[in-house]
């Protein structure tokens, strides 16, 4: 009985101070960060976001159990920043978002669409460096 209600009570405080206590670091801003992020899409906000941008738009299609994909993500994040005002980068989760997925044929992963004007025009599959996306991206910036 005096196990269980030990057992108890470390649950009990390990759920207390997991959720939301940590220490900030001393090296981190209280301000959120200002620099640019790839744009979250959605099915209900891919055709304003995407084919209707003045910009080019970069479209990262991955899945979170992609670990080439998560593998990624800083390579985006620059991108992103490197890219501001130039190229729209943007990201749509697969998973969450069906309806894109079905729609642009997406079956391999990660997969990089680059639409202009509204269209695709180009395709990219596969793991790509910083280098491999600003050369790809050459043109349109």
């Amino acid at each position: 009985m005096q196990f269980r209600l030990i057992a108890v009570l470390t649950i009990f405080a390990a759920a207390i101070a997991g959720c939301d206590t940590h220490t900030r670091s001393p090296h981190t801003s209280s301000n959120p960060s200002t620099a640019p992020q790839p744009v979250q899409l959605t099915d209900e906000n891919f055709a304003r976001e995407v084919l209707q941008s003045d910009l080019p738009v970069l479209v990262d299609m991955w899945a979170p159990w992609c670990q080439p994909c998560i593998a990624m993500k800083p390579t985006i994040q620059e991108i992103t920043k490197e890219l501001a005002g130039s190229v729209k980068v943007a990201e749509l989760n697969i998973e969450e978002h069906p309806f894109i997925k079905e729609k642009y044929a997406v079956d391999r992963y990660p997969m990089l669409l680059l639409f202009d004007n509204g269209q695709e025009v180009e395709r990219w599959i596969g793991a790509k460096s910083r280098t491999e996306l600003l050369n790809l991206l050459d043109i349109y910036d």
